[in-house]
Formats: C-alpha cells, sequence, structure tokens
C-alpha cells in the first residue's frame, strides 16, 4: 500500500476529472476506472493507500465494491471514501459489514475530497508495520476492537504465542526464527481467509505475539484450525535429527544436557458475546492470563474466556 496513491472509481467522466485534477495538483498519484467490477483487480495492481467510489457504479454498486475491498486480506486496511445522493449512516452499514471509513454526499466542493484523502493517508502513514510480517502493531487492533464496542458489535479476539521459539531461536539462529514468524503469518492470512467474512484484523504485537480480531462466533473455529496448520507445518523448519527426537538438546552452563519441545502454538479466545468488554485493554489483559494458562500445558493448545460469574475453561 503506497499512501500517495489514490484511485477513483467513477463513471460520471466529468465528476472523475475535476478529482484527479485536485488531487494530482495536490501531489496525489491517481488512477481511475469506471465499473465497479474492476475496482478489486486495480486496487490489487495499483495497491493505493485510498480508494474513492461511487455508490451507483455499472456491474457491481459502491457497497458491494467496499465490502469487497475489505474482505481481501491485501486491501482490507485501505482507507474507503464512498460518494453518495444521499446521507447514509455509515454504522448501520458497518453493522452489515460493510466499513466505510468517510462518505462525501453530492454535491461535494473538490476541497472536500482532498481534505479526506489528506485524513486518510495521515492516519496510514501513522501506522508502523512490522518490517517482518507486515502487520500493523496493538495500537492499529486496538483502534478497531475500540470501534466494535463502540458500535455496540460483538466479536472474538484472539491472542497467540509460540511456545519454545526463544529455544529454537537460540539453537538456529535467528533468521530461522523469522521463518517461523513468516509461517505463522501466512497462515494467519490463510486461515482467516476462509471465513470470507470482511471483520478480520490481524497485529503482530512484537517477537512471537500475534492478535487477531474476528467476527463473533468464529475464534474456536479459527483457533483450531491454526493449531492443526501450525503442527502439520511447523516441523519442516527442524533438522531431520530433531524432527525425530521430538525437541531440541541444549547444553546448560553446567554441562548437562536439556531437552526441549517442538514449538507449539497456543491461542486466547476472548469473545465479546461471553462478556460485554468495554475497553480493548481488558480484553488483552483476559487473553494475557488464558496464554498464561497455557504456557503449563503440553503441546499447541487454545483457551476459551467464560461469563464473568464462572471460571476460565
Amino acid at each position: 500500500m503506497n499512501v500517495e496513491r489514490v484511485l477513483v472509481a467513477e463513471s460520471d467522466p466529468r465528476l472523475a476529472e475535476i478529482i484527479v485534477i485536485r488531487l494530482s495538483n495536490a501531489g496525489y498519484q491517481i488512477t481511475t476506472c469506471a465499473q465497479g467490477d474492476e475496482v478489486l483487480s486495480r486496487t490489487l495492481e495499483f495497491m493505493p493507500g485510498v480508494v474513492i467510489i461511487d455508490q451507483y457504479l455499472p456491474i457491481k454498486d459502491g457497497f458491494e465494491v467496499c465490502y469487497e475491498l475489505k474482505l481481501h486480506a491485501q486491501t482490507r486496511n485501505i482507507g474507503i471514501i464512498i460518494m453518495t445522493e444521499e446521507e447514509i449512516n455509515l454504522e448501520d452499514m458497518a453493522n452489515l459489514g460493510v466499513k466505510v471509513d468517510r462518505q462525501l454526499v453530492k454535491p461535494f466542493k473538490p476541497k472536500d475530497v482532498l481534505t479526506f484523502v489528506n485524513q486518510l493517508a495521515a492516519e496510514r502513514r501513522a501506522i508502523t508495520k512490522n518490517s517482518l510480517t507486515g502487520f500493523q502493531g496493538w495500537n492499529a487492533i486496538e483502534q478497531e476492537i475500540m470501534r466494535q464496542i463502540t458500535g455496540e458489535r460483538d466479536c472474538d479476539f484472539l491472542l497467540l504465542d509460540i511456545n519454545n521459539f526463544r529455544i529454537y531461536n537460540q539453537c538456529y539462529g535467528f533468521s530461522a526464527g523469522d521463518e517461523a514468524l513468516k509461517l505463522l503469518s501466512r497462515l494467519l492470512v490463510e486461515v482467516t481467509d476462509e471465513l470470507e467474512a470482511p471483520d478480520v484484523f490481524i497485529a503482530h504485537i512484537h517477537g512471537d505475539d500475534f492478535a487477531v480480531l474476528l467476527p463473533p462466533e468464529t475464534g474456536i473455529q479459527v483457533a483450531q484450525k491454526l493449531i492443526e496448520r501450525f503442527d502439520q507445518e511447523i516441523i519442516h523448519l527442524y533438522l531431520d535429527d530433531d524432527r525425530e527426537r521430538g525437541g531440541l538438546m541444549l547444553q546448560k552452563p553446567d554441562g548437562k544436557i536439556e531437552q526441549w519441545p517442538l514449538m507449539a502454538l497456543t491461542v486466547a479466545v476472548v469473545r465479546q458475546t461471553e462478556n460485554r468488554y468495554t475497553h480493548p485493554l481488558e480484553m488483552k489483559m483476559v487473553g494475557e492470563e488464558l496464554l498464561r494458562r497455557l504456557k503449563l500445558k503440553v503441546g499447541s493448545n487454545f483457551l476459551t474466556d467464560r461469563p464473568r460469574n464462572g471460571a476460565l475453561q
């Protein structure tokens, strides 16, 4: 994604030209398309920071296009401006899975387009992505969770940690450790893409810690699938001897040999439907407590929260 690029999806050539001139004069690189079925492919080719979409595009309408962009892993974090004929409640649209960042009601002034584009570009510049995985950090997912809470929308929240990652790094080196992180990153994208849902947000918090925001009632399903895929694929990052013995042999400072298990994936599942959490940090704290309990278990596992009057599962 390049925040200096803007895609304009508008079937009216005159309006498209006005927007292009205004944004080009401000230094943005612009590309255009006139049909709804072209937007996703053009966005994937151009990878803009912002997409401006007319509500009434030929073949596929603007809101369907917005849903499609938020559904795709490579485009879901791009800023979206929708041009409408009349005021539309964006919160109602978000509840239907159509997320839009800004709305321009026709007729509007060209300077309003530039103002919104500048705002969205600035927001995306401020969000730092992890250079290895390409995911944003805690601050970004915290904002998304807060939007869900304030909009009274249910969600599931996952915290993930790779057990024995530090030992693997120590024995195999940091480059090998990076491969383990990239493997988990790929699995997160592939497994969540299977949901075909727009309300998915993946974050790389730090080290081997990741977080995922999901639609309600999907957290357990995703956790189970991630663990299954992780256990199948992580063994291929080990040498044959380590794989056959089921772990690493490490010499301690006193000369004694210590055996460590293979890397395992632990997943904390925090569900807004079970507890009406009021802040992202509250959900994160519950997830961290679940991960601490999972550390005591052998192998890959997941644990879910329970209603406040009950115990953790």
